[in-house]
């Protein structure tokens, strides 16, 4: 990314727009592959049913989960410009405005984690550490202009809920090791929490199962023995706890559609 320099009055103002790494049609061909990726899952999932005699469960899972539906709503909008058919998610989804690319890394408390280094002798290029990501951004909102969630989020509960509709139909399916390191992160914040609010949590508790859901989270608490003892927050849940909670997971998304487990 190359910086824009401004010269005025013999002084000069060097920027970087890091909401601008790609120029818009680029970010528009993204958000068009990347939609057409996950909408096409419904396809490759029938194919391997009808070759394995396992019975099609595609448009049930469309039918079912927002996040699925919404990706292939806008999908028929991408390939028709328009929703010509039925609403599968009923909110007729569009997007609030184009989508654009910027710079995004994962910030945790146990590591220094630079996100770029800027070469003020190479032109001001900007090179990015290891682990900084580009990403599409861009708000998906319903027909009346109500906000449905961030794009990047949505896609990411969609993958998570055709993977586990794949696992269901008989696949065996290894996550990447992208989506393992990012499950250890959450389940070593989980377990984090855990260990630091044991008195509020039932007696017998020895692991956490969190569950993520457009920017809701609930923690299932269990026994030794895998039997479920209760729900955290509940009414009784402190003011602290359910701070930390929101704090650490109101803004993450489940790298696995069952949620993450951490022992205690």
């Amino acid at each position: 990314m190359k910086p824009t320099t401004t010269v005025s009055g013999g002084r000069f103002t060097t920027s970087w727009d890091f909401t601008r790494i790609e120029n818009p049609a680029t970010a528009a061909n993204r958000v068009s592959l990347l939609v057409n990726n996950i909408a096409c899952l419904k396809d490759h999932l029938h194919a391997w049913c009808k070759k394995n005699g396992k019975p099609r469960t595609g448009d049930q899972l469309i039918d079912s989960n927002r996040d699925v539906a919404i990706i292939h709503d806008l999908w028929n909008l991408d390939k028709h410009s328009e929703l010509n058919r039925p609403s599968r998610s009923g909110l007729s989804p569009r997007f609030q405005q184009p989508a654009h690319t910027t710079l995004e890394r994962k910030i945790t408390n146990t590591e220094e984690t630079p996100i770029f280094a800027i070469s003020v002798f190479n032109g001001g290029r900007v090179q990015p550490f290891e682990g900084t990501n580009a990403k599409i951004t861009a708000t998906v909102v319903d027909g009346d202009g109500n906000t449905l969630g961030d794009f990047d989020s949505i896609c990411l509960r969609a993958v998570a809920a055709w993977e586990a509709e794949f696992v269901k139909a008989g696949l065996n399916i290894v996550p990447p090791p992208e989506r393992q390191k990012e499950y250890q992160r959450l389940s070593g914040l989980l377990q984090a929490i855990g260990i630091r609010y044991r008195a509020e949590l039932p007696s017998g508790a020895t692991s956490l199962l969190l569950k993520l859901n457009d920017r809701s989270f609930l923690i299932e608490v269990y026994d030794t023995v895998g039997t479920k003892i209760g729900d955290v927050p509940h009414d009784q849940t402190s003011t602290s706890l359910r701070e930390a909670l929101r704090q650490t997971f109101q803004d993450e998304v489940s790298p696995d559609h069952d949620g993450v487990i951490a022992i205690i």
